[in-house]
């Protein structure tokens, strides 16, 4: 993926990047709070945001330099400003920062919005697409937005699964030229079964099957000779929330062409690593020009 790379990086430099030439020690607790109350946020809100970006708090010693990595709060002028560099509309920020299931409200800081901007602009017709071909199973614009918000936290919290979901994707595309999945040996069927199930779990989620309205293994699916009159799935997060709710086309059994359709899932999945991964990025070259 486009940040996997520059990301490893930053987790290893941030400690440096930083640090500040002094002995640690967070900033003085009452500076700390007027600064806080001037941009309406809590103590909680700050550990919440430092947490995100995996940024000690003891790392400074003085609200100003806390600030260079925070950055600048949001007004009407530079939000104003923003909009104009990425040629937007009110109308047109708000569609793509809701195609992404996003929100104004969600930043506190130009800099962070000004990284998701870039993001979406240069996603959003990609996140159209899938979208798109996600609609085939019925899944909704607003399943795709809630996956997607989902997978990005996932992906914040385990990023080490990066590397092993991109190696999953690559591994079963050699099932994709197979036309009937009934000439798969017992040991490719469960190599496939594998990793897929790998890769659900990589992105902590469980997916219930059911082929006319009892419970299927995705191993009993792959060795039906004749589809189901009805077949459906859930996916649920690992906590029980469900996340999409869809039924399969009858077409997935003419081939294994409907794994293709289901790697749009994981295209879904892709595209919140690299928003994580840039986010991540964005704000590791802000600290760093703040050091200079």
């Amino acid at each position: 993926m486009v940040y996997i790379k520059a990301f490893l990086v930053c987790l290893l430099s941030f400690p440096f990047l930083f640090n500040v030439p002094v002995a640690q020690a967070a900033p003085p607790e009452n500076e700390l709070n007027q600064y806080l109350a001037s941009i309406g946020w809590t103590k909680q809100d700050l550990m919440d945001y430092l947490d995100y970006y995996e940024i000690p708090l003891d790392d400074y010693s003085t609200v100003d330099e806390l600030k260079e990595v925070l950055g600048t709060p949001i007004n009407s002028k530079n939000l104003q400003e923003l909009l104009t560099k990425y040629g937007l509309t009110d109308k047109e920020f708000n569609d793509l920062m809701d195609h992404f299931g996003d929100s104004l409200n969600d930043y506190k800081f130009i800099e962070d919005l000004d990284a998701s901007l870039e993001f979406y602009v240069n996603y959003d017709e990609y996140m159209a697409e899938t979208e798109n071909a996600l609609s085939e199973f019925g899944i909704t614009e607003e399943e795709a937005e809630r996956f997607f918000n989902y997978l990005s936290e996932v992906e914040e919290k385990n990023k080490d699964q990066l590397d092993q979901i991109a190696t999953n994707d690559t591994l079963w595309e050699k099932f994709l030229n197979i036309e009937d999945p009934s000439q798969l040996s017992d040991q490719e069927l469960n190599e496939l079964v594998q990793i897929l199930e790998e890769t659900i779990a990589l992105y902590e989620v469980k997916v219930n099957l059911k082929a006319d309205g009892k419970a299927i293994t995705l191993m009993d699916l792959l060795k039906m000779s004749e589809p189901p009159g009805n077949l459906s799935a859930s996916v649920y997060s690992n906590s029980g929330d469900l996340l999409i709710d869809f039924n399969i086309p009858k077409s997935f059994f003419d081939s294994l062409e409907g794994l293709m359709n289901g790697e749009d899932m994981l295209h879904l999945g892709e595209i919140s690593d690299d928003f994580v991964d840039h986010m991540h990025e964005e704000k590791y070259d802000q600290g760093r020009n703040g050091l200079k």
